[in-house]
């Protein structure tokens, strides 16, 4: 689990304001001063003297700032200034002067001309020309000092001032001509330390990351301190009212050491496109505004503030007038709902308040004035209710206006703290806590319980929870899926690790900010040199001189169509529009608005965009016990199918915003009975941030009404539903939701499911809709090889316990009950003979007890799986739904529906949704593909889902990307998360060989995007970067092993979106080429084989056993095997393959499917158990 942002604090505050400069001069206005003086040299410009871009000043001259001027220059701290300011005029002097022998002006100039020559090319991050390093150190503060009282600078600028003006008094100076490598636009090469936002003409400074000791991390003490080049030297000034924290002890550095980050080309064309720099100046605006916390509160402060306004009103002495809801029948106010469209009250107001129904400060304030509006609609002007509505309407608006004013403040107090974000006004934002899984045999890929001790090992990928740990063997070594290990490898962790948000600089105000507030792509920051302008600084440039936008990294629009999800979208786009118009309309007539103004709100939001992002074949393993059940019936061994997801996007604020997933699992012809024809809705998930939120269960009804309609024109018979919502601490698919999103109880969410059917049934997609219980258990002909067994079902594993009871004598319930039983079955079994038919003996088989849990004889004629599983879900039989589509082949007696749907289809004939088999064909009788054409009119290719595979590694199921998610935090949990997790989503999908995870350097903290980084084999998530590296005072930590060198492999554009059809058809027909060979090479034992490429597979094969760089180290040639080796082995199916890594990979997908099994399993027991528990209390009542 490598958590990507880890560690990346922030440095200390900036030092308290710097004196004015009016009590010091600089030592002369020009170089005539410094005739005869000698150049500094030495460490005088080392990085620990160089007062910093925000402090301006240094600790001696801060502690003197009341002594003289000439106390000043005896001291230490002030010579360094006095020598920074002599070595910026000297070599500007340098730059400017073009005297061929001896200058007039200065002794030491030919030799900063040579100086001044060798920086303004020098890139060598440890140069070791005598002064080089220390010039460009000076240099660099200067370019990016804007302190107007800087000792170093100010007087300096002073001095270039009034020198420029000297020289336009005089006509200009001949010999001392400004040229193209000037002092003031020299392209340097800065060193590291120096701080970002420099100007244009320098290469960019790396991205550092803010360095301050936090409570909030406990492993904070155990990491090394940062190196002196990512902090200032100064320590921070801590208020009297906090307690004091010391920072961390940085050892200082001389100037040699200090490296300089590699040069990087100017312009990189659209690799590295920035999302933030193609916004429009509205849409930075509405950006910024989603980061207000004044108007966007947490759910806690929402409910506090707002309720705080509401008691005010409620206790009003005119307030009992409006608390509870208007009863018309009452009052004799038969015409109320004729007038009033809307009723609300107070009550009701406060009722959703308490229940978490507002997610905007608006919201609330929209609702309780159109208490006092409808009151003042239905009342006359000038009566008591009319009167009394208008006085309290008063009030709210004051004290609304009051409320706002507070939050306005309470933010901009905020926002004046040095060490809080500018955009959110926030100081530390933690994620969500990680999460491991126990590997344990008896955990069964449980959670690791939070705070809890654990074990780690096997390359920090495996864990073991405490009771798993203990009993291990210590002799027995651990067999894991790639490697051995023995107990005594295992370390002992702590479950209680806290991970911080990472910041950013921006280069332009050189303020800090959130990576997330401020959308900025770690994986774009190439060698940690792009430049990166924040919000507010690119909003504040873009009114200044407005331009166009450079065009947008790829986001949705761009990915891969399908005819999938071409047919969604298309269908949703219409009927978005009509539902838009209809809540316009609807705002209109309750409200009192305009319906410009209804419109307005309608269109909230951009489009609505889906994408299907895999489309795989699967197989489904039937479990053991089933299988060996029912192996005389002859029992599928595996149920193939074709698993298929589907994203859908809005853009909000000009991000592609993700907000709702789906899978489904489709079952074709080909599958054997009884999963044939059958369409599984596996699961859906989403976040609530769709704009309008009106809009959110319509959309997502429509997306699976046109997904039925999708399935039964393609001759799917059947759609089942398992109607459950997951257990607390569970995701389905999105990690992380929001705090105010609830889980459905499982009633809602059936009838979620119920309401979506009977709109299907109105437009005659479904027919009959049933249960499973209904379907197959009360039909006592049928067995358990007549349930359709479906992935991620709740019969799979329930009906594996069920065998596993009855084969064990689980069903007995006791000795006592057992003879009571045997005593009141006497009786009946002699009426009956004694024997049945089929020639058993009753009374011999309830004088052996294997009666045991059979109430009826009849019952032995019956599957006791499907009896016992039918006992199980009779309570819960709703939950498992079974639809009907309306396809060609469909029976008469599954399109029976209510008398209500048939009268709707009389009345809305327009409603009706035709089925049309089958493809379009021309007049010469072959297929005609419908030609698809984007928003410039020029085709686009679309590609059939079924017959090519989309394959995405972190999307082929549910559980990988909820891996990818938890190990980079990409969060839904606020809107802002959810925005830049969906961007960094969208690069993922762009870029699908690049890695899912990278490695930080502990003792910078830089994501090591590229070059080489250094492992610890022994150290969990120990990483250094190439710099850190190489620089010897760099601090460990407690790291004293040796490191390993591994090879970083940049990242690649792997996107297949803009290939031509030409392109991907030879993709993937050189794709499946290869797959065959490395078959082929596998099993090849010939030494002169026909194949010529046989033995160059062979090769690679052999290269791939030992590389010592791996997949992880991001060797080519290994990735691409890897890559061949997993398409192979999710379609394998022998049971011993001899292709090399093939049973390893397959294991490794068992391992997947075993946690999202575990989380199956555990809705599955905590459904029984509540429905158990609701039939024993309807029992005792």
């Amino acid at each position: 689990n490598l958590n990507v942002n880890q560690g990346m604090q922030y440095p200390p505050p900036p030092a308290a304001p710097m004196p004015s400069n009016s009590s010091y001069q600089p030592g002369g206005g020009d170089l005539s001063a410094m005739r005869g003086s000698t150049p500094p040299i030495g460490n005088d410009f080392a990085p620990s003297s160089m007062p910093s871009g925000g402090s301006g000043n240094s600790q001696g001259s801060t502690n003197n700032q009341s002594s003289s001027s000439s106390s000043r220059r005896n001291d230490s701290e002030w010579q360094k200034v006095r020598h920074k300011q002599q070595r910026l005029l000297l070599l500007r002097h340098a730059s400017r002067c073009q005297y061929e022998g001896k200058c007039p002006v200065t002794p030491h100039c030919a030799s900063m001309k040579k100086l001044w020559a060798h920086i303004a090319n020098c890139k060598n991050q440890q140069c070791q020309v005598p002064h080089c390093m220390s010039s460009r150190y000076v240099l660099s503060h200067y370019r990016r000092c804007k302190d107007p009282r800087c000792p170093a600078c100010a007087p300096v600028r002073e001095t270039i001032r009034k020198s420029h003006e000297k020289e336009q008094q005089q006509g200009g100076n001949r010999q001392m001509a400004s040229n193209s490598n000037s002092f003031d636009k020299a392209p340097l090469m800065e060193p590291v330390g120096a701080e970002s936002g420099a100007s244009p003409d320098l290469t960019r400074a790396t991205k550092r990351p803010k360095i301050e000791p936090s409570s909030a991390d406990p492993n904070f003490n155990q990491l090394p301190p940062p190196p002196s080049q990512f902090q200032p030297t100064k320590p921070p000034e801590v208020p009297a009212s906090e307690p004091a924290v010391a920072p961390p002890v940085v050892p200082k550095q001389e100037v040699q050491s200090a490296p300089a980050p590699a040069p990087m080309p100017a312009n990189k064309g659209n690799e590295d496109r920035s999302l933030l720099n193609s916004f429009t100046v509205q849409q930075l605006s509405t950006h910024l505004a989603s980061l207000n916390r004044s108007a966007e509160l947490p759910p806690a402060k929402l409910k506090q503030k707002c309720s705080e306004v509401l008691k005010g009103l409620q206790t009003h002495q005119h307030g009992w007038v409006f608390n509870c809801p208007v009863d018309p029948v009452e009052l004799g106010l038969p015409d109320y709902f004729e007038i009033i469209k809307k009723p609300m009250d107070l009550g009701t107001v406060h009722k959703k308040l308490d229940s978490g129904g507002y997610h905007a400060i608006k919201d609330f304030q929209s609702d309780v004035n159109l208490t006092f509006d409808n009151a003042m609609t239905y009342n006359e002007k000038g009566s008591v209710v009319y009167d009394m509505a208008k006085e309290l309407k008063t009030k709210f608006e004051a004290d609304y206006k009051k409320m706002v004013q507070q939050l306005e403040v309470e933010d901009r107090e905020r926002r004046q703290n040095d060490r809080a974000c500018v955009l959110c006004g926030c100081e530390k934002r933690l994620f969500e806590p990680p999460v491991f899984f126990c590997n344990g045999i008896n955990c069964a890929s449980k959670r690791i319980r939070r705070n809890s001790h654990f074990y780690i090992g096997g390359n920090n990928q495996y864990f073991w929870c405490n009771q798993c740990f203990n009993e291990l063997d210590d002799k027995t070594p651990i067999e894991l899926i790639d490697l051995t290990i023995a107990k005594a490898d295992l370390k002992k962790k702590k479950n209680d690790e806290v991970h911080e948000e990472s910041w950013v600089q921006c280069d332009v105000c050189e303020k800090w900010i959130h990576q997330i507030c401020g959308l900025f792509n770690t994986r774009q920051n190439k060698e940690h040199h792009s430049e990166y302008c924040c919000p507010l600084c690119l909003l504040k440039k873009l009114e200044a001189n407005p331009v166009t936008p450079p065009p947008k990294p790829p986001g949705a629009s761009d990915l891969p169509r399908t005819k999938l999800s071409e047919f969604l979208e298309s269908h949703l786009v219409k009927r978005i529009a009509q539902r838009r118009q209809q809540l316009a309309e609807e705002k209109q007539k309750t409200e009192n608005v305009s319906l410009d103004e209804a419109l307005k709100y309608a269109s909230e939001g951009g489009a609505v965009i889906i994408r299907q992002v895999t489309s795989m074949d699967r197989k489904l393993e039937v479990r053991d016990r089933m299988k060996n059940r029912y192996a005389h019936k002859k029992y599928p061994d595996e149920f193939p199918f074709r698993c298929k997801c589907l994203l859908v996007f809005q853009e909000i604020d000009g991000v592609d915003v993700v907000l709702f997933a789906l899978y489904v699992y489709e079952h074709g012809e080909d599958c054997p009975e009884p999963n044939k024809r059958s369409v599984y809705i596996s699961y859906l998930d989403s976040v609530h941030f769709m704009r309008p939120r009106k809009l959110r269960t319509f959309v997502y009804h429509e997306i699976l009404i046109a997904y039925l309609d999708y399935a039964r024109q393609r001759n799917f018979a059947t759609a089942h539903i398992w109607a459950c919502p997951p257990l607390k601490g569970d995701d389905y698919i999105f990690y992380a939701k929001p705090e105010d999103q609830k889980t459905p109880r499982d009633s809602r969410l059936r009838q979620w499911y119920i309401d979506m059917l009977l709109d299907c049934q109105r437009r005659d997609i479904v027919g009959k809709v049933t249960n499973m219980y209904d379907l197959y258990f009360a039909n006592e002909s049928l067995d358990a090889t007549a349930v359709p067994y479906h992935e991620g079902d709740y019969f799979p594993g329930e009906a594996e316990n069920i065998i596993k009871m009855l084969e064990e004598g689980g069903g007995k319930k006791g000795g006592n009950k057992a003879k009571t039983k045997k005593q009141k079955n006497q009786s009946k079994s002699k009426n009956r003979g004694g024997t049945r038919s089929t020639g058993v003996d009753e009374e011999a088989l309830i004088a052996s007890g294997m009666m045991e849990g059979v109430r009826d004889f009849s019952e032995l004629d019956r599957d006791q799986v499907m009896v016992k599983l039918g006992e199980t879900i009779q309570p819960m039989k709703e939950s498992f739904i079974v639809a009907f589509l309306n396809w060609s082949g469909a029976k008469k007696e599954d399109m029976e529906v209510p008398e209500d749907i048939l009268t709707y289809r009389k009345e809305h004939p327009e409603m009706i949704a035709p089925l049309t088999t089958g493809t379009k064909r021309s007049a010469d009788g072959q297929t005609k593909e419908e030609t698809v054409l984007d928003a410039s009119g020029r085709p686009i290719k679309v590609i059939d889902d079924d017959a090519e595979d989309l394959d995405c590694e972190f999307l082929n199921n549910r559980q990988a990307f909820l891996n990818l998610c938890r190990g980079n935090h990409y969060q839904f949990d606020e809107l802002r998360r959810a925005k830049h997790t969906s961007m960094m989503v969208l690069w993922h999908l762009h870029n699908r060989d690049a890695p899912k995870f990278v490695q930080q350097c502990v003792a910078c903290s830089r994501e090591i995007l590229s070059g080489k980084r250094y492992h610890c084999a022994s150290c969990p998530d120990y990483d250094l970067c190439e710099q850190c590296y190489n620089d010897p005072k760099t601090n460990r930590g407690s790291c004293t092993h040796k490191l390993q060198a591994i090879a970083v492999e940049t990242q690649s554009d792997s996107s297949s979106s803009g290939l031509t059809e030409a392109q991907r058809k030879q993709r993937q027909r050189n794709l499946m080429l290869h797959i065959q060979l490395i078959e082929h090479a596998s099993r090849c034992q010939s030494t002169s084989c026909s194949s010529t490429n046989c033995a160059k597979m062979k090769n690679y094969l052999q290269h791939a056993r030992i590389c010592k760089t791996k997949v992880q180290g991001g060797c080519r040639i290994c990735k691409r095997i890897w890559t061949l080796l997993r398409i192979h082995a999710q379609k394998c199916k022998e049971a011993v393959c001899p292709i090399p890594q093939c049973m390893v990979i397959r294991e490794k997908m068992r391992e997947l499917q075993k946690q999202q099994q575990a989380m199956d399993d555990r809705r599955r027991q905590e459904m029984n158990r509540h429905y158990r528990m609701s039939s024993t209390g309807g029992a005792a009542n």
